[in-house]
């Protein structure tokens, strides 16, 4: 099957968060034709290795997709489909660079589930598995560019509760206008803005109301808030203490230095291919935020154009999933090259 062909088979299996058995195991199966040993983890994880020994290269991309299937459409150079930019297409490049790089040491893939969630998936991998990485590339529609910087996020909910009452004699309040009135308290308390260096509060869940006559009893509404660099989950909390708020996840904003092995392998695969490098902070959250538990020798690359992630219109150009593939496969090459021969730098120097 060609890239085309496999990308295209991807979105054809549709695999929302903790839904992903189905694409897991068309995956294991192409996984396990180029590796030396495959497996699916207690997390629902596609876990495949290359080889042997010092450095560990991780390739991590994620299996899950935002809910709601779109049509597959082959349209020549651009593929469609709910996941195509997030996160079927850098997946398709990660798994491409998997079959065809010749690793000097170890090489290993991780597909991962849950991540537009709750990351199950990457957390099964923190607590153990495959070996540890000495160096991780994080697929995410980044438009090729070289990624050092995520934001954080934590999803807040709110919920007031009244007792309710008949339309016309709504004595005991109206608890959507309360709901509103303390989303409104949340974007003042943490200064919403539209920069990066910003908090910024998004709702994206409401519910409220059973019936057009009826005051509703309760309303509720999920508020997807992101932390800027400086800031941290526990500030969160402590800025929404006395409001009616409950953070039910937060992780951190990560930031790694631009210039750390991993990126700089990757600025020159994308080199050798005739693309230009560049370098981003990425506005959202990513497994990248967790991954930095392992290693600072990170950078989330892949293509696509992050502003078409999670919308209707979700499509990739096919040469751009060969580039990115084409740049990680020579990245992991040089990484595997230069990590050795620093190695015996090294262990020469230490001998004489």
């Amino acid at each position: 099957m060609d890239l085309k062909g496999l990308l295209l088979r991807a979105l054809s299996i549709y695999s929302p968060s903790h839904g992903e058995g189905e694409l897991a195991k068309f995956l294991l199966g192409i996984a396990r034709d180029h590796a030396d040993d495959a497996w699916i983890d207690s997390a629902g994880n596609v876990i495949a290795v290359r080889g042997r020994g010092q450095p560990v290269i991780w390739l991590h991309a994620h299996m899950d997709t935002v809910a709601g299937p779109l049509e597959v459409r082959d349209e020549g150079d651009v593929v469609r489909g709910r996941g195509a930019v997030d996160d079927k297409g850098p997946l398709v490049a990660y798994l491409e660079a998997f079959r065809t790089a010749n690793p000097s040491g170890t090489l290993v893939l991780t597909l991962v589930t849950a991540e537009e969630d709750d990351s199950v998936g990457t957390e099964e991998l923190l607590r153990g598995g495959p070996p540890r990485p000495d160096y991780i590339y994080v697929g995410e529609p980044t438009d090729l560019h070289v990624a050092y910087a995520y934001r954080g996020g934590g999803k807040v909910e709110l919920r007031i509760n009244t007792r309710g009452g008949h339309a016309s004699s709504p004595i005991y309040g109206n608890p959507f206008e309360e709901l509103y009135n303390a989303y409104l308290k949340v974007k003042e308390t943490l200064r919403h803005g539209e920069r990066y260096n910003d908090f910024t509060v998004t709702p994206t869940v409401v519910r409220c109301g059973d019936a057009p006559n009826k005051v509703p009893v309760e309303c509720a509404a999920v508020l997807d808030v992101r932390i800027p660099p400086g800031h941290t989950c526990e500030e969160l909390l402590k800025m929404l203490e006395g409001l009616p708020a409950v953070v039910r996840t937060c992780v951190d904003p990560a930031e790694v230095s631009p210039t750390n092995p991993a990126a700089r392998a990757l600025v020159r695969g994308l080199l050798k291919i005739g693309v230009e490098p560049k370098l981003s902070k990425k506005y959202g959250t990513a497994d990248f935020n967790l991954l930095i538990k392992l290693t600072k020798n990170i950078a989330a690359f892949g293509p696509g154009d992050p502003k078409l992630a999670h919308t209707e219109d979700e499509a990739i150009r096919v040469p751009d999933v060969e580039r990115a593939a084409a740049a990680l496969k020579f990245a992991v090459e040089d990484l595997g090259r230069s990590h050795n021969k620093g190695q015996q730098a090294v262990s020469t120097h230490g001998a004489a």
